[in-house]
Formats: C-alpha cells, sequence, structure tokens
C-alpha cells in the first residue's frame, strides 16, 4: 500500500521556542490550519521521549480533525506510539530503508537535501518528498551548509525533472512573506516547480497565524504578474501601443525611485522630468517602504558605486516594492568587471525578482554566465546578433523577465519573443550615464504598463533612441556635450507630441522580430 496523495502547498514546520507568549503551540498550529496549513511536522529536538510523545498526540488529535497529515522530525519511535502519518529525516539521521521498514509501506518519508547529489540518492532510496534547502540562511536551525538560494533549487528541480518516479517537493529556509513568492516561481525549470513550501518562523511565531497562513498560501499557488507572457508578439501590433505607454507617463506622472549611480543622477532627473515622470534619488532605506507605497511607482537600482552594504540595500528596496506589487528595473552597471560585481549581481539574482534587467553586452552576458568583455562600465565584448538574441532569450525565460541588451543593435526578449531594435546615434556612446539614464526611462515606462513590460521596454528604447538621432542633428549641437541638452529636448518634444496625438516620430523604428535561421 503506497502512502495517501498529499499537499504540499503549505507545509508547517513546529518549533516551541518560537511561540509567542499567551498562546500555546497547540493554538498556533489549530489556527495555521484554519488558515490554510496543508501538512505540519513536527520538531521537538530537545524534548525528552515522553514529552515529545504527549505533545505529538496533541498536536495529533487536530490534524486528524482537519484531514491532514503530521510527520513526525527525526524520531521514528514517536511516530510509531501516535501512529503519525510518517516521517521527516535529515541527511545524518535514520536511513530511508531502515525507516520504511519500521514504518511500513503507507508512511510518508520525507528528506531534506540541498544538493543534486543528494536528491539523487533520496530519490534512489524511495522517498515520498524532498525538502530543498535551506534556501536562505535561517535562525531555526544551525546551519551546516551555506544557503543554495534560488538557483541551488533550480538544479534540484532540473534533476527531478528528469527522472521516471514524481518525488515531490518543498522549500524550506527563512521563506516568509517577503521571500516565498520568488522562492516558488523563480527556482521553477520546464516540468517542475516546488510543490510547496515549509514554514517555520513566519507562520509559529505570527501574532496572527491563521492570517499569515493564508497570505502565504496564496502567494504560493498564485502566479505573479510576472508570470504572464503574451504569446506571438509581432511588430506592428507593439508599435501600435507605443504611443499609449509614452502618453500614459505624460499624464500620470509615474515616481520612479532611481537608486543610481551619482554622476548620473542630474541628468537622469532631467530626463525623467523631461517625459513627464518624477524622480527621486534615495539610498536611504528608512524611505524605501514609503516610495514604494506612492501609486504607479517603479524602482530603478542601478549598480554604481559598490559599498559594503551595496547589495543588502538594493534588495531591501527591491523586496519593498515587490511586497507593493510594484515594478523593479536592475542596471548591472560593470557586472562583468570584477569579482565583487560578478558576486553581488548573483547574489541578487538568487534572493529577488526583477521585472527588466537593463544593460550592455559585457554586462548581460555576465549576468548570464556567458564570457564577456568589460573595460569598467564599458563593454568591449562584439558578439554575432545569434549569440546576443539567443543569450538575451534565455536569461529572460530563466529569470521571468524581460531583457534589454544595449548596444549598436539593441536586442529586447520576454523569453518567447525576441526584438532587435536598430535605432540610436554614436553620441549615445560618447556621453556619461547615457545607459543609466535609459533604465530610469523603462522605470518610468513599466510604472504605467506593469500588464506589459515588454511594451514598455520597447517604448522606452524607442523613445531614447529616435530622440538621439534627432537630437544629434538639431541646430547647434557639434559634439555630446551640446547633444545631452538636445537629446533632454527632444524627449520632451517626442513625448509631448505623443501625448497630443503626433506620433509620425515612430516613422522612423527600426524593429524587427528576430528568428533565428534553420
Amino acid at each position: 500500500m503506497a502512502p495517501p496523495k498529499v499537499d504540499y502547498s503549505l507545509y508547517l514546520v513546529t518549533d516551541p521556542y518560537l511561540v509567542p507568549n499567551g498562546t500555546t503551540l497547540e493554538e498556533q498550529v489549530q489556527k495555521a490550519i484554519d488558515g490554510g496549513v496543508t501538512l505540519v511536522q513536527l520538531r521537538e529536538k530537545d524534548a525528552e521521549t515522553c514529552d515529545f510523545i504527549e505533545r505529538a498526540r496533541a498536536i495529533h488529535e487536530i490534524t486528524k480533525k482537519a484531514g491532514i497529515p503530521l510527520l513526525i522530525n527525526d524520531r521514528v519511535d514517536v511516530a510509531l506510539a501516535i501512529d503519525a502519518e510518517g516521517i521527516h529525516i535529515g541527511q545524518e539521521d535514520i536511513d530511508v530503508a531502515t525507516a520504511r521498514k519500521l514504518l511500513g509501506p503507507d508512511k510518508l518519508i520525507g528528506m531534506s537535501v540541498s544538493y543534486v547529489s543528494e536528491a539523487a540518492k533520496a530519490v534512489e532510496d524511495g522517498v515520498d518528498y524532498v525538502g530543498i534547502g535551506a534556501i536562505y540562511d535561517t535562525a531555526t536551525k544551525t546551519p551546516k551548509k551555506p544557503p543554495i538560494g534560488i538557483n541551488g533549487a533550480r538544479k534540484v528541480l532540473s534533476y527531478l525533472s528528469s527522472v521516471s518516479r514524481y518525488v515531490s517537493t518543498v522549500a524550506i529556509g527563512s521563506l516568509n512573506l517577503k521571500t516565498v513568492r520568488n522562492v516558488v516561481h523563480l527556482s521553477a525549470v520546464p516540468g517542475r516547480r516546488l510543490d510547496g513550501i515549509a514554514v517555520v518562523s513566519a507562520i509559529i511565531a505570527a501574532k496572527d497565524p491563521m492570517a499569515v497562513s493564508k497570505e502565504l498560501l496564496s502567494l504560493v499557488r498564485d502566479p505573479p504578474y510576472w508570470m504572464r507572457v503574451i504569446p506571438n508578439r509581432d511588430v506592428s501590433s507593439v508599435l501600435s501601443e507605443v504611443p499609449t505607454v509614452i502618453s500614459r507617463v505624460r499624464s500620470e506622472t509615474p515616481f520612479v525611485h532611481n537608486i543610481i549611480n551619482r554622476v548620473a543622477t542630474i541628468f537622469a532627473a532631467n530626463v525623467n522630468l523631461s517625459i513627464g515622470s518624477s524622480p527621486a534619488m534615495s539610498e536611504n532605506v528608512a524611505e524605501f517602504d514609503d516610495f514604494a507605497a506612492i501609486p504607479n511607482s517603479a524602482l530603478l537600482i542601478n549598480m554604481g558605486f559598490g559599498t559594503e552594504d551595496w547589495v543588502e540595500k538594493y534588495l531591501a528596496a527591491a523586496g519593498a516594492y515587490a511586497k507593493k506589487l510594484r515594478p523593479v528595473v536592475l542596471d548591472p552597471v560593470a557586472a562583468g568587471a570584477s569579482e565583487l560585481r560578478k558576486g553581488a549581481v548573483k547574489s541578487m539574482l538568487n534572493r529577488s525578482h526583477f521585472d527588466i534587467i537593463k544593460g550592455n553586452e559585457g554586462e548581460i552576458f555576465s549576468v548570464a554566465g556567458e564570457a564577456s568583455q568589460m573595460r569598467g562600465v564599458d563593454s568591449t565584448s562584439s558578439s554575432q546578433l545569434q549569440k546576443k538574441a539567443n543569450v538575451v532569450e534565455a536569461l529572460a525565460a530563466k529569470e521571468k523577465t524581460i531583457v534589454v541588451l544595449t548596444g549598436k543593435e539593441d536586442v529586447i526578449s520576454d523569453g518567447m519573443t525576441t526584438f532587435v531594435l536598430r535605432n540610436g546615434h554614436r553620441y549615445l556612446a560618447d556621453i556619461t550615464a547615457s545607459g543609466c539614464v535609459l533604465g530610469s526611462i523603462i522605470g518610468a515606462a513599466v510604472a504605467v504598463s506593469l500588464e506589459d513590460r515588454f511594451l514598455a521596454a520597447v517604448a522606452s528604447v524607442l523613445l531614447y533612441t529616435i530622440a538621439a538621432e534627432r537630437a544629434a542633428v538639431a541646430p547647434g549641437v557639434r559634439g555630446p556635450g551640446t547633444f545631452i541638452a538636445a537629446l533632454i529636448d527632444e524627449l520632451y518634444m517626442l513625448s509631448n507630441a505623443t501625448a497630443n496625438g503626433d506620433v509620425s516620430w515612430l516613422e522612423a523604428a527600426k524593429v524587427e522580430r528576430y528568428v533565428e535561421e534553420e
């Protein structure tokens, strides 16, 4: 007889030391189940056997009434004593074969895994599910291994997608209201996604465990907006919607929070104002939640200057905006120029989601894990279009984002559709922060077009690059210095013209859909 089918969506792991004053573990478990918890694991690391069994019986009464399984952490004897539905074991606990022999074929056995090798052994041994982690550092257990992050979960899921027997999966390790959405949906690979999450302190330590459980379950089951990709995009239909985005920026005045390279602040602020958006330049963590709460807001993280706390500051800002379902644009400045920056980007992608990632060829290739050539902030890479398109499309699909690779030809992809844009002027390469301000324009556009981030990216690049072409030939422009002022003017005039119904400038757009040759 095989173990029963289990809903792993929201898996509660108990910790008696986290229970708030004035309540009991049993009360917290009951409220969590009322909020939607689908499975409970009782963990009592320090309890005497008789006390463990007594508590297990009490918790089991609660779970049986709710019709959900109770698993015991590590202790086969306790599981047998109360006839629990199964156990969860770690890498250094009782082996699966012995546990199965003692428990019988109809009990659930789960195992903690961090790496593909451990998952492979667990599958071979016959576990029913694996707990993948720790995803992030956790305070509820003393870590014996470094956290594996979202990318580590992806690796295990990729392996499990290739095996013939279905083994269920949950992620564990500092999963809470801020981290769950990203872990569940960003870790998904073709053919497999997590079946659920295992949560400890976010529920057990909560003042209102029922409300927290409801919200966590929703985050697990309901795909976020950034999982939606519009299929079969064609150039003409996308171009027809570009004026709408630009006009909405002018009419709705989106708020763009720029955490940006200091040499770019004035330029970026003026460009924001020229197209109708409202800029703010702030790296103050105390302001992040307030700024993210502003309607029609977006965040640009421009990795200009590196400081000791830069990654944590960026992640704090991204988390504040994600909590409010507001878009975040990442500009991985000089991502491939140093090991410090490579590590910073890797850490950020392992811990957060970004709605749009914009960079030059060297930066995007570095983010994608491809070989790149950088000289400081400048890309010296020069790949063929096919290579660039393949890298951009793969990165977009992996990170569930829109990728914008800038250069002589700009490549934009949502993972399914890839456009190549060929507007612009060489002066853009001769001025400081030209890429930085494009990121800010993208922030303004996606703030008003969250439902279509691909369109927002295309509209931003076209507005910027066509304005650059016009600015380069404007009266009085003699070189890069005078070009900057003319560029701001052209952005202002094109934005206003579009808002007033004049979209004739879009006739200059040079856009094609990329289709890989056979």
